[in-house]
């Protein structure tokens, strides 16, 4: 597949940009034609029972999943980093662009990085529809 200057998207990329969509996909046609039947509780006290079991699941899942708590600024930190390093990897690549450093390697990061940062949220909003 051809990019707007000719050269050839690296397979990685397109990976990156399609594989939600087939992921959805492919969950959509399981949904469709493989439906499984869901068990619907009959009264309060059966979907409170349900509701208990997904919690004591929910709860083992995080407590095996790490080693304690973080403080409050190690999480700010690492929610900051997406943007940071998205600015910093979109920077470099208009750098590049602008100074005539034409880099199918960076030209091709810079699109996965760019589908990260705003193709997540674009899928999230087209499916809520």
């Amino acid at each position: 597949m051809l990019n707007r200057i000719g050269e050839i998207i690296d397979p990685i990329t397109l990976l990156a940009a399609l594989g939600p969509l087939a992921v959805d996909l492919g969950k959509s046609l399981i949904g469709r034609f493989i439906q499984t039947d869901v068990y619907k509780p009959t009264n309060i006290g059966e979907y409170t029972q349900m509701r208990q079991t997904d919690l004591a699941m929910f709860q083992a899942m995080n407590n095996a999943g790490g080693t304690g708590t973080t403080y409050p600024w190690v999480e700010a930190v690492v929610r900051l980093m997406r943007p940071a390093v998205g600015a910093i990897v979109l920077g470099t690549w208009s750098y590049m662009m602008l100074s005539g450093q034409d880099n199918p390697a960076v030209n091709n990061f810079a699109s996965a990085v760019g589908f990260y940062l705003f193709g997540d949220r674009t899928l999230f909003y087209a499916q809520k529809k």
